[in-house]
């Protein structure tokens, strides 16, 4: 019996990364199987045999020992606390206890997609050649200041003229990087490494990644990117009757800027308090309003999960055309920035040449 196939993902580094990356993609293979009368345990078997990414062979062999003695997948995955987090456990859990195992898999399967999807088909695309130019014109600019700048500032100083405005000002920070170069790479080299160690911080990691989500374009990507994941698996528990609580609590987990991972967990506090899904839903000004009225309208009339489908494929396609967006006025503003500093030291440099002739 032929069994439904993904494309494979790319290696990741350590076993334990891989196992944990297309693990939990390949949840979906027990879709298919489940569906035709496949117990978890004959599915992992068959995925033994295609198992084609190293790092996996090992914990399907111990999943499926553990399935052996006890039939619950959730319990299996359970004994796997480092490749499997607890809240996916919890929504495995939610939907055995439903009988909804092979819809919740195709669902976090889906969402495992469109998350690498996002992830490194989107803003490392859109960022990565921008910040690439930055960067060698970083270099660039470091080495015409301490070799060329220099070099220049001695000519200039035997004419005995006036420097202008521009040529001492360029000069001044040659200086500055002659100096203080050691400093300078100092920082270059402390200031990620400094974000990074204060996004783990729990209030400073809210802070900095609002202020990221500030940010013309990223905000409005980022925010897409989620409105597209939440209503996809709001749709889904919907559909299969899971309460929303555990999956919020999943997708919270998943999600690394701070600022949208703490506006998730408060509404997935506010509706397993009880609280109405839109109501919750307004309370959290990083999502997009309209997403409760939406809510609001597929509760009455008791198509919560395919109005909910409908509007994660609309927040895919805004996802999409905002990062687009995003990455063309990103490659004309680092072009921009290139062009006035190239231009601000060529002008500064020329500058004294044409006053040689008051000199002269």
């Amino acid at each position: 019996m032929a069994v439904r196939k993904r494309a494979h993902t790319r290696g990741l580094g350590g076993a334990a990364g891989v196992a944990r990356c297309e693990l939990a993609r390949r949840l979906s293979f027990f879709v298919v199987p489940k569906a035709d009368g496949f117990t978890p345990a004959e599915a992992v078997v068959v995925l033994k045999e295609d198992d084609e990414v190293s790092g996996t062979t090992g914990l399907l062999d111990a999943i499926g020992r553990d399935l052996e003695t006890e039939p619950s997948l959730a319990k299996a995955l359970e004994r796997h606390a480092s490749s499997f987090t607890p809240e996916t456990v919890a929504l495995i859990r939610a939907a055995e206890g439903q009988n909804a195992l092979a819809g919740v898999l195709a669902m976090l399967a889906d969402d495992h997609d469109r998350r690498e999807q996002s992830r490194s088909g989107r803003l490392l695309i859109a960022l990565g050649w921008p910040l690439f130019l930055l960067w060698i014109i970083v270099v660039v600019t470091a080495m015409l200041m301490i070799f060329v700048i220099p070099a220049y500032k001695e000519v200039f100083s035997s004419f005995g003229a006036d420097l202008p405005a521009p040529t001492l000002f360029v000069m001044a920070i040659s200086d500055m990087f002659v100096d203080y170069w050691w400093i300078i790479i100092a920082l270059l080299i402390a200031l990620p490494c400094g974000i990074a160690w204060l996004r783990r911080r729990a209030g400073t990691g809210v802070a900095l990644d609002g202020a990221f989500l500030k940010i013309p374009g990223i905000g409005r990507t980022l925010t897409a990117v989620l409105a597209g994941r939440i209503t996809a698996l709001l749709a889904g528990a919907a559909a299969h009757k899971i309460p929303f609580a555990p999956v919020l609590a999943y997708l919270q987990s998943t999600l690394r800027n701070q600022s949208l991972k703490a506006a998730v967990a408060a509404l997935g506090r506010d509706v397993g308090q009880g609280t109405p899904l839109p109501a919750a839903w307004r309370k959290q000004p990083l999502l997009p309003r309209k997403v409760a009225k939406i809510i609001e309208i597929g509760e009455r009339s008791g198509k919560l999960a395919p109005v909910l489908a409908r509007a994660a494929r609309v927040y895919g396609a805004e996802a999409v055309n905002a990062s687009t967006v995003f990455r063309q006025v990103l490659f004309v503003t680092t072009y921009i920035l290139i062009a006035i500093a190239v231009g601000i030291v060529v002008i500064a440099m020329y500058l004294p040449i044409f006053s040689l002739g008051s000199v002269v």
